[in-house]
């Protein structure tokens, strides 16, 4: 399961070699920079074809935060025709990329800025979706991984704006999210913040309405339907992954959470994804 956690090994870190220009090769790339930026201005006043993107952009935020699946749509199907995108690359594809990134990035950050998200999801959402848009073929592909991306990060912001954290309960659900693939004991929570045991589990429960060592459970159980339905681990080792004792122990607390076997819960979802009409739609909408 090392692979859910894949970094740099030290060599790798130690194999790269810090660069430092001289004033000579700063300066040859500076008056570089200034010529193409002259060039393209002047073209650019001379076609009439000025950016407007910042309106896009802020099309997509405003979606984002209404929680506005279609409107999304339209806005990412709705770029080239209606806004004038910049030239990004000498090729159209990577020009496209670059553009969507930079969307991804900005609303991210545009999210983080006015406190409507949680940082860290935010950023890992943003992550997988850069790594989806890089690994697409097509125009048609990039749009529907840019498409799943922006919709997960206005999931993040509905479940911030739906919350009201006290700030033991914040810290205690930090711990559990960086320490999920472990074991967690209430104590040792309650250890890392300097509180009692027993005044973290009473704050808590109050404002969350479960008990602690509850929420760790449903987080667990959580993260496991994460995994089965988006990979091709076994459940063998999803349950090794997640700190359960067995893989038996695992699917008894699977099936008295969601009424059936993480087998059958995943085959569930495979046999729903390929019926779905919303799939269907997408596919379809991002061909145009």
């Amino acid at each position: 399961m090392q692979e859910l956690y894949r970094t740099r090994s030290d060599s790798q870190v130690q194999a790269e070699v810090k660069i430092a220009p001289s004033r000579q090769y700063l300066n040859n790339y500076m008056n570089r920079f200034e010529k193409m930026y002259t060039d393209l201005v002047f073209e650019r006043q001379e076609s009439g074809y000025l950016h407007n993107t910042a309106e896009w952009g802020y099309w997509v935020y405003d979606c984002l935060k209404a929680h506005k699946q279609d409107a999304l749509l339209e806005a990412l199907n709705d770029v080239v025709q209606d806004y004038n995108p910049g030239k990004l690359s000498r090729e159209e594809l990577r020009s496209s990329k670059n553009l969507t990134i930079s969307l991804i990035s900005v609303m991210v950050h545009f999210a983080v800025r006015d406190r409507i998200i949680d940082n860290e999801l935010a950023l890992t959402a943003a992550d997988v979706c850069i790594l989806l848009c890089e690994e697409t073929r097509t125009r048609s592909e990039l749009r529907q991984a840019a498409y799943a991306g922006l919709c997960k990060i206005s999931e993040l912001m509905q479940d911030y704006e739906n919350r009201e954290y006290h700030y033991l309960v914040q810290q205690s659900k930090d711990y559990i999210y960086k320490h999920l693939h472990e074991e967690i004991f209430c104590r040792d929570i309650a250890d890392s913040l300097s509180v009692s045991q027993e005044h973290l589990s009473r704050t808590f429960r109050k404002a969350e309405g479960i008990s602690l060592k509850q929420y760790i459970l449903d987080e667990r159980i959580e993260r496991a339907c994460n995994l089965l339905r988006n990979s091709d681990y076994s459940i063998s080792e999803i349950a090794r992954f997640l700190a359960f004792s067995s893989s038996s122990h695992f699917a008894t607390v699977f099936r008295r959470k969601k009424g059936k076997s993480p087998a059958v819960y995943r085959q569930d979802f495979s046999n729903s994804v390929a019926r779905s009409p919303r799939h269907a739609d997408l596919s379809r909408s991002s061909e145009r």
